[in-house]
């Protein structure tokens, strides 16, 4: 939260899921909100398992920055260190020591109205394909850092090229998964027969949970898509999402479990090298890599055969939205109504809608 500490400055808070890392901070209250960019690098999509990082830096002025609590810290780059807890796995801020500035996760604020406001999309290139800033287009996009001259991405102008048919990246009938630090590894294949011999509840992605029960009577196999070749990709904004992995949005694949499986083709089993387990509540479950942080997996019992999988980790031909392998649900963000930050997560949920539509229209 953030709240007056006297005329001139305010307090802004975060923890992490497990609230053992906690962070407070006195800003002067005339830079509020904070400028929040969102970064499509391919090292902060590896490095958290999203589309897309959520950071707000920290302003001149700042004051008695507190760090409660042990972070792990990952160095994504030589003057850039991300610093998440080492129990849940939250990403909580960001160093960067070249420039001795600290920059908060979005996800990890303990509020986010009237804290932090969306300004820009920042390496935009990365991702070939434009990634998630095609659904949110209402802010400036840059190919690379933020103002670079020469980078603003006009509207409609190509992202990148996607990667020749000589590249390793995955192709085929198998996709590569991995994580920043590659302690975490594994393959998808595309769906078959074994894919259907499941059963799972309705997700709040289709069957939004505060009009209809999730019973999935019917026994319809709604993550399986374009005729049997494709998965079903979709949006979340829950606080357990959220404060997850430190960002405001997160970007699940559902998966069948017989389709996961470790790179010498062997079924998965969660105990991949660097993989930790973090108990949400009874009977739910993320997995994140203890090394890098970054978000690689959701379960439960009540679904023990179809997983969640962090989009950012996959490395797909076409780009960051891996549309060869993915069909993505436009016509919500899950728990849209339970969003920290309604402001980006409605323009999200609009943008979204205009995408499909968008996309509907050219067939």
């Amino acid at each position: 939260m953030a709240s007056a500490a006297h005329s001139e400055t305010s307090t802004i808070t975060s923890s992490c899921a497990c609230h053992q890392l906690q962070i407070s901070v006195e800003v002067p209250t005339t830079s509020l909100p904070l400028r929040l960019s969102l970064c499509h690098c391919s090292t902060c999509r590896s490095g958290s398992g999203e589309l897309c990082t959520s950071v707000a830096p920290l302003p001149k002025g700042t004051e008695k920055l507190q760090i409660r609590g042990k972070a792990q810290p990952y160095r994504t780059a030589d003057d850039l260190i991300v610093c998440f807890c080492g129990t849940c796995g939250t990403s909580v801020y960001e160093d960067a020591l070249d420039a001795s500035k600290i920059g908060l996760c979005s996800g990890a604020l303990d509020r986010a109205d009237g804290i932090v406001e969306l300004d820009d999309h920042m390496f935009v290139a990365a991702t070939r394909d434009g990634g998630l800033r095609e659904w949110i287009l209402d802010v400036p996009a840059w190919e690379m850092y933020h103002h670079d001259p020469g980078g603003y991405i006009e509207p409609g102008k190509p992202y990148g090229a996607k990667l020749p048919a000589t590249s390793s990246t995955s192709a085929g009938d198998v996709l590569r998964c991995s994580c920043h630090c590659k302690g975490v590894q594994f393959d998808i294949t595309r769906p078959g027969p074994r894919s259907s011999m499941l059963h799972s509840p309705w997700p709040d992605l289709l069957r939004p949970y505060f009009e209809n029960a999730s019973d999935n009577l019917a026994d319809v196999k709604w993550w399986i898509r374009e005729g049997g070749t494709k998965y079903l990709a979709g949006t979340c904004a829950c606080n357990s999402c959220r404060l997850g992995s430190g960002y405001d949005i997160q970007c699940w694949a559902f998966v069948p479990k017989v389709n996961i499986q470790k790179t010498n083709g062997d079924p998965i089993d969660f105990n991949l090298a660097t993989l930790k387990r973090y108990t949400i509540s009874e009977g739910a479950y993320r997995e994140f890599c203890g090394r890098c942080g970054a978000v690689v997996f959701w379960h439960c019992d009540e679904r023990p055969d179809l997983v969640d999988v962090s989009v950012g980790l996959l490395e797909a031909r076409s780009g960051a939205r891996a549309e060869e392998w993915l069909e993505w649900c436009t016509d919500r963000v899950s728990f849209q109504e339970l969003a920290q930050n309604k402001s980006l997560i409605e323009r999200l949920a609009v943008g979204l809608q205009d995408w499909g539509t968008r996309k509907t229209a050219k067939g």
